[in-house]
């Protein structure tokens, strides 16, 4: 099974201050909802039902990709494109899921993850009007 999710805001700052505050995770996760990832190691970091590996993806402020389970061959990356006075700022995850993790993917994954991105585009730009970008 294809996964394509999409999730986009318009938050009014220049990408270089964007791109701080997604950087440091810590800053902006919504733990409210689930704890954020933990580092485990060069570029790894637990996120529960997934281990993500980080990489640099040409074009993407941060990017991530599933290691584990191997049955969910995933991506996911934030992407800032300038617009007039603003940053568009893209979450965008690509994949598949296969075997059962068609169903972990319905069932348990997709919408705790819709709900974590839209939280952390709102902490994204609380930060932002609040001048948070250490």
């Amino acid at each position: 099974m294809k996964v394509r999710k999409l999730h986009e805001r318009i938050v009014a700052a220049p990408p270089a201050r964007i791109a701080a505050l997604i950087a440091d995770f810590d800053r902006i996760w919504p733990t409210e909802i689930a704890p954020a990832p933990q580092p485990q190691g060069h570029r790894l970091s637990d996120a529960g039902l997934m281990l993500w590996e980080e990489f640099d993806r040409p074009g993407a402020a941060r990017a991530f990709r599933v290691v584990r389970p191997p049955e969910l061959q995933a991506e996911n990356w934030f992407g800032l494109d300038l617009t007039e006075g603003a940053t568009v700022v893209r979450h965008t995850l690509e994949g598949c899921a296969a075997g059962k993790n068609e169903a972990i993917w319905c069932e348990r994954i997709e919408p705790p993850h819709d709900r974590i991105v839209e939280a952390l585009l709102d902490n994204l730009e609380a930060a932002v009007a609040s001048g948070d970008a250490r």
